[in-house]
């Protein structure tokens, strides 16, 4: 195991303020976290921010998935590998990532108080690891090598046991891409027929080994991209009135929301890509870059930073409970990974969860555990 080494980040953790005259009143002030040719994939409720940087050029150099608590960048190396970036970080300082052996095949690693460790993949399959909750379950995507069999997701336990979460009721080969996991082992993500060029996918949400269509605004493909404690799911959904125009929703209580508000108009895009327990949303759009949706409209994260500084907010991935927001940002043409913290942090309390919506489910969820720890 390759011991993982500090970067000294005095240039490249600095916090830029936004709290100067004639700055306007900014709502966040940005915090570099990545060098140059850097992403930002997750933020967990301490502000710490895990995600991956090019040694290069990016796409063609090699990668390394990092860590930053806010006092410098943890490059977590590759197990002696090619490749690793590092996808999710739960509240306990949890990191999952994937990585790339000399010889190509994709493998997940977890990095937890300094120690890494390799976790594998699914037997058989081409392996891609996606979320992990604070009890240490984990969703992964798994496709053979021919994709004879389709693409199939599974939540793998604590132990190492994988279950395969199966797929919305569509003829084989199917497509299933579990890409959110709360703490209530509820999965979001998108189920659908492994068709070329195209796959008309629909967004779901599993629990306790039921998987069930969100709907949809009249078109597809569609997908669940994030998920709460509360159940509650965002994404994009595919919409009639252009060709593939998507816009960002929320899913509460059985409901889709409608977040974008424009009116109907070909070549929109929006998609949302986290949401915290408050609701809150953020992602990306064709006509505000970042945004953040609370409740009302979505707003552009570029109007509530000093534009001065001149950072286009571009790709926001996740919001905790405390407003802190991990992003991809540009200036002067470089994407770098940061982080956005409110210059006036709320006390909004977490909303309480919702209520199961079936209790049977809730004990078929705790008999699964118990099978899997055996």
């Amino acid at each position: 195991m390759r011991i993982p080494y500090r970067i000294s980040l005095l240039l490249l953790s600095f916090t830029l303020s936004a709290a100067h005259a004639g700055a306007g009143h900014p709502e966040y002030r940005v915090t570099v976290l990545g060098p140059a040719n850097s992403y930002a994939n997750d933020i967990n409720a301490a502000g710490v921010v895990v995600g991956t940087y090019y040694t290069g050029i990016p796409g063609l150099s090699p990668s390394r998935a990092f860590i930053n608590r806010g006092n410098g960048l943890v490059n977590l190396g590759t197990l002696s590998g090619n490749n690793s970036d590092a996808v999710a970080i739960n509240d306990k300082g949890q990191v999952l990532g994937n990585w790339t052996t000399r010889n190509g095949q994709r493998r997940g690693f977890l990095y937890y108080q300094g120690r890494q460790r390799d976790i594998g993949a699914v037997p058989g399959k081409v392996t891609t690891y996606t979320d992990i909750n604070n009890t240490g379950y984990i969703t992964a995507i798994g496709s053979a090598p021919s994709f004879s069999d389709g693409v199939r997701s599974y939540l793998r336990a604590p132990g190492g046991q994988f279950r395969d979460i199966g797929n919305l009721p569509f003829d084989e080969p199917t497509l299933t891409n579990a890409l959110a996991l709360n703490n209530r082992k509820q999965i979001a993500g998108e189920s659908g027929p492994l068709t070329f060029p195209d796959q008309p996918l629909r967004a779901f949400t599993w629990t306790a080994g039921v998987m069930r269509d969100l709907g949809d605004f009249g078109f597809t493909p569609n997908g669940g991209q994030a998920i709460n404690e509360r159940g509650q799911i965002t994404g994009y959904m595919s919409v009639p009135q252009g060709f593939r125009d998507r816009i960002a929703f929320v899913y509460s209580n059985g409901r889709l929301i409608n977040i974008d508000g424009r009116a109907p108009v070909d070549g929109r895009y929006s998609v949302g890509a986290g949401i915290n327990n408050h609701g809150h949303v953020v992602g990306s759009s064709d006509h505000l870059s970042g945004f953040i949706w609370r409740g009302r409209r979505m707003e552009s994260l570029n109007a509530l930073v000093d534009r001065r500084l001149g950072w286009d907010i571009f790709s926001p991935q996740a919001i905790n409970d405390a407003g802190q927001i991990a992003a991809n940002a540009y200036r002067n043409g470089v994407q770098y990974a940061v982080r956005l913290d409110l210059i006036r942090p709320s006390t909004l309390a977490a909303p309480e969860l919702d209520a199961a919506t079936d209790a049977g489910e809730e004990a078929e969820a705790e008999t699964a555990a118990a099978a899997q720890a055996h």
